[in-house]
């Protein structure tokens, strides 16, 4: 992360660039005027943030240099100039194993991006006066939250009747981000709602549980009718679509290692959603027009609800107040994260998952912005190269989020593939049946003849590779299940590697 001195010097440098361009043009349109007319050497631009231009050419080029170096395997691309799209595209592969291009039907997981899409159509509803904003949201429920099999752990603590849909779409009512991620893996305040802000993925889940039981839709069904139809996103769910099977773009881990990809058949308003790149450009169209007005007032999705004060959005720092290093002042508003910068207001969130990544930013006051999508897990290490090469930002807060820059010197050899052993029928009955993490994240595991298939919903089901005849990995993911077996040869449990994290599940069924 460059220090602020460095950044304004760089804007500087942008600045004197564009002006020499433009005295260049200046020239030549003036040798016009003394003789012949000369060709059209007009190329195509798109407009930065600080008011200059940045050349189309040069800005794919940079991209397709970047997506090299660092092994980016695919990168799709939406830009608002005006508060209107005037650019997209993508780069690189839907399969980078394979050779399979992206394209522009090509679908992306949106990851935590979901997240805004759900606090906009909160925020419609909320115009039409289904929901207070304002109000406990335990004075819409049929009964106590705790009484509600995924929110019993809350029994016994009574700050569950302070929690408004306000403070679950800034992340301030206290929850942790998972339970899953937790020592004890219980969901439970971890200060008291209203006081501070805290990413939350809980309560998400928690206030789309009440939007659904106040309206008796499901969220798939509210999106449609409030935002998707509206709104021409035609590509866009939060369930998987079959359409889905020959445009998803899929993970790829740090290698360029193909995954499959996640095919839930569940909606879930923190990250389910799947979409493309000129779809969720609608998006942001739609929100950028809505900001701009000044009726909205309490609705304002843009104004604070809550400052952050933590030196990093996740991990240790998120509960140590500190400065990030980024020198702007940042907040969180109703779905979106907020910074202020000497160019006026901005609006940003981020989305990750295994082997996918992305990152949005818009400018308000500038009417400028950009939406990146990945399937790749390399990317956070060059977004502020392909957002400063796209609109010429260099005020996000990439520090706060955490972002580590690409450094050659830190890039990993590519292990040996795992080799793949054959299982027998009868080693893998005994592993078929549903496990649990938590209450709340189960899934399932089948045996098919010589093959063990894994669906985290019982619907869509993915092969897990064998490496022996207990331990299997999932295609192209650093996620490894090991199966433990009792004398009798029940399964007792299964030991997870997630990335490094250490689970466990325990047979349910």
């Amino acid at each position: 992360m460059k220090p602020v001195g460095e950044k304004l010097m760089l804007r500087d440098s942008v600045i004197r660039t564009f002006i020499q361009a433009a005295v260049f043009v200046l020239v030549v349109s003036g040798m016009a005027g003394c003789g012949e007319t000369p060709p059209d050497t007009t190329e195509p631009a798109l407009a930065s943030i600080d008011g200059g231009l940045i050349s189309v050419a040069d800005f794919e080029n940079r991209v397709a240099e970047i997506m090299e170096r660092a092994t980016v395997s695919g990168l799709g691309c939406v830009i608002l100039n005006d508060g209107h799209i005037v650019y997209n595209k993508t780069f690189g592969f839907r399969d980078m194993e394979t050779g399979v291009a992206l394209d522009d039907g090509s679908v992306f997981n949106a990851a935590s991006f979901s997240k805004t899409v759900f606090a906009y159509l909160v925020v419609l509803l909320a115009e039409d006066g289904l929901i207070d904003l304002d109000r406990p949201i335990h004075e819409y429920l049929g009964k106590p939250i705790p009484e509600y099999d995924n929110y019993s752990d809350l029994a016994g603590d009574d700050r569950w009747r302070e929690i408004t849909a306000r403070m679950l779409l800034s992340h301030s009512a206290g929850f942790q981000n998972w339970r899953i991620l937790t020592e004890d893996q219980r969901l439970g305040f971890i200060f008291d709602p209203g006081t501070r802000f805290s990413y939350s993925g809980e309560g998400i889940q928690l206030l789309q549980m009440v939007v659904e039981e106040i309206s008796g839709k499901d969220l798939e069904s509210l999106a449609r009718e409030k935002i998707f139809a509206p709104l021409g996103m035609s590509d866009s769910s939060f369930v998987w679509q079959p359409s889905y099977e020959s445009a998803f773009a899929l993970p790829h881990n740090e290698f360029g290692w193909a995954g499959n990809p996640k095919r839930r058949s569940t909606p879930a308003a923190a990250g389910s959603m799947s979409t493309t790149v000129v779809d969720y450009g609608r998006l942001l169209v739609a929100v950028m027009a809505r900001e701009g007005r000044p009726e909205h007032g309490d609705l304002a999705m843009t104004e604070t609800v809550v400052p952050v004060t933590s030196e990093r959005m996740l991990g240790p720092g998120a509960q140590r107040d500190g400065d990030s290093g980024d020198g702007v002042s940042i907040s969180w508003g109703l779905g979106w994260g907020l910074f202020d910068c000497p160019l006026g207001r901005a609006f940003f969130h981020t989305g990750h998952d295994l082997g996918e990544q992305n990152y949005t930013v818009s400018f308000l006051d500038r009417r400028i912005g950009v939406a990146l999508f990945s399937n790749s897990d390399n990317f956070e290490s060059v977004a502020e190269e392909i957002v400063g090469a796209a609109i010429g930002d260099i005020y996000t807060p990439f520090t706060w989020l955490g972002y580590e820059p690409f450094d050659p010197a830190m890039r990993r050899t590519p292990p040996p593939r795992p080799d793949r052993v054959e299982v027998t029928a009868d080693v893998l009955e005994p592993y078929a049946g549903k496990y649990g993490i938590s209450d709340t994240e189960t899934f399932w595991i089948r045996a098919e003849g010589t093959r063990l298939l894994y669906s985290g919903e019982g619907e869509y089901w993915d092969e897990i590779i064998a490496e022996s005849t207990t331990r299997f990995r999932f295609r192209g993911q650093d996620v490894v299940l090991v199966f433990v077996s009792g004398p009798a040869g029940r399964v007792l449990r299964i030991d997870i590697d997630y990335q490094g994290l250490p689970l466990s599940a325990t047979r349910i069924e």
